[in-house]
């Protein structure tokens, strides 16, 4: 461990500081500022590419799914679904045949419960895989929960396409998600290494800067498999899906530097005593016999866990701004992602859309989350915020209650359209209040002290996908519950999360107009 200013260096000050000792000190912060840059950048690909993988899945597993789900209720029923008693093709079951009540709600069943999936693995898992990310290194455990997810999808296509079990099947695919966490593990390791590599000031645009990159992969992902599926490759789409993940986890991941070093450069200057006793305990530990740290790897395990638990939950109790913004923070996601959930066999039910046209939708979802992030978010900075002086908070502050506002308001007229033109004004209102996750998580930041950014950020995003796995199964049933109340009953499950968001709304209107302060400090 080098003995050198840079220790000094909080997660909130510049990761190498001007007033080394050493006369090299210019080179070392042009290195440190290039492997910072390329960090972000590599970190930005990764991001763009498993979300491409993502938002190319939704239209063409549904139609998989509800052609499965036909074919194996057309089988059971004796009605065969051509006249020659052959059954339909998996890519293009007949449209009406396969629209019935029976096959609808096993397949709002099927995809809802399949958003619980990963629920369990991002509990079990997260706490531990962290601490194996702070033990090797961010980049191996990266590596090892995109190779969960692949392994996962790779289940889900197994089962569809050789139909060896019910469709039901494919929610075993959670068992692999045990492979490194999931998306919970990956998406709390990317926030964490630009937290490694980045100071507070900077944060919150690279937060927004990963949403837009979660915004473009979610318009091209549709716009790529709409005309695939419309000329009956659905299948292609899927197998391009897993490219793409494959790609992500095991090749652009080779080229991301490790940020546990710039991580350890920031903190453990912090109190010089600590960081001289850990370094001692540190060298006497690796000296140690074989046996013994065998020995000691559970028990230092269940510390590690137990001292998470302790200091979290003493900044709970002290910390009411960061227990606000973490209750604000969770239900963001399940809002968001309701249209890419249950959209489609809601407009389809509804409306009668096709899935492969109902592309089009996410593509202007998505495409008015980028116009918002690029374009209206710096014209209203440059505009309002700036010659106003609002601080980063306050600024950030504001973007969030009304972001939270109108997404709440856009779900309310999803779950009310007449017509298809008045779904999408609601569904481009939901786009509007859709970048509250970076604006949410930078507010978070400034809450709580710089040493306990990564537990809240952990947090947040367990909490987050909680969240969307419990209400996955709720409001799929809810649409149930509509096709059997009847057609104006089918917003139902958008109306309810219209009600939640409304609150919520009205909780964010208690965040403090000052950057909070721990009060542990």
């Amino acid at each position: 461990m080098n003995n050198d200013g840079s220790h000094n260096a909080s997660e909130s000050s510049p990761l190498i500081q001007s007033n080394t000792e050493t006369g090299d000190v210019h080179v070392h912060e042009e290195i440190a500022s290039k492997r910072k840059r390329r960090v972000i950048l590599l970190l930005y690909a990764f991001a763009f590419t498993m979300m491409l993988g993502d938002n190319l899945q939704p239209a063409a597993l549904t139609q998989i799914f509800e052609g499965v789900i036909c074919d194996d209720y057309y089988e059971m029923s004796s009605w065969p679904l051509t006249s020659d008693g052959n059954t339909t093709s998996l890519t293009a079951p007949p449209a009406d045949r396969c629209k019935i009540q029976p096959v609808q709600k096993e397949l709002a069943l099927v995809r809802g419960f399949q958003q619980l999936v990963p629920l369990i693995p991002a509990l079990l898992c997260t706490v531990p895989y962290g601490i194996l990310a702070e033990r090797i290194g961010r980049k191996g455990v990266l590596i090892l929960s995109g190779a969960g997810v692949f392994a996962a999808f790779s289940w889900v296509l197994v089962v569809c396409y050789w139909r060896f079990a019910s469709i039901r099947w494919v929610l075993l695919s959670g068992a692999f998600l045990f492979i490194g966490g999931g998306d919970a593990v990956s998406s709390s390791l990317v926030h964490i290494m630009v937290t490694d590599a980045t100071d507070q000031g900077e944060r919150a645009q690279i937060f927004l800067n990963l949403h837009a990159a979660d915004v473009l992969s979610g318009f091209l992902g549709p716009a790529i498999s709409a005309p695939f599926m419309e000329k009956g490759y659905t299948w292609s789409v899927l197998l391009l899906a897993q490219i793409m993940l494959f790609s992500g986890t095991f090749l652009i991941t080779q080229f991301i530097p490790e940020t546990l070093n710039l991580r350890h450069k920031s903190s453990t200057y912090q109190s010089s005593t600590s960081s001289s006793s850990s370094s001692q305990i540190t060298v006497s530990s690796s000296r140690r016999s074989t046996s013994s740290k065998l020995i000691e790897i559970p028990i230092r395990f269940v510390r590690k866990v137990f001292s998470l638990l302790v200091v979290f939950l003493g900044v709970l109790t002290s910390n009411r701004q960061a227990v606000l913004l973490l209750i604000i923070f969770a239900p963001q996601t399940a809002a968001r992602e309701l249209f890419t959930v249950l959209g489609l066999q809601y407009s389809r039910a509804k409306f009668s859309l096709p899935y492969a046209r109902g592309n089009v939708l996410f593509s202007l979802f998505q495409g008015a989350q980028g116009i918002l992030v690029l374009v209206l978010l710096p014209i209203v900075t440059r505009t309002i915020a700036e010659p106003l002086g609002w601080t980063a908070w306050a600024r950030d502050r504001r973007y969030a209650i009304v972001s939270i506002s109108v997404m709440a308001f856009g779900l309310m007229v999803i779950g009310f359209a007449p017509n298809l033109v008045i779904e999408v004004a609601g569904l481009l209102l939901v786009a509007l209040g859709s970048c509250t996750t970076g604006l949410l998580m930078s507010l978070l930041g400034g809450a709580v002290r710089p040493n306990q950014v990564s537990t809240f950020y952990s947090a947040a995003l367990t909490l987050s996908m909680v969240m969307r796995s419990v209400t996955g199964p709720l409001l799929s049933a809810l649409l149930i519950k509509g096709m059997e109340l009847g057609w104006n009953w089918l917003g139902l499950p958008f109306l309810v999360m219209a009600m939640l968001m409304a609150g919520v709304a009205v909780a964010s209107g208690f965040i403090g107009e000052d950057k909070g302060v721990d009060d542990s400090e």
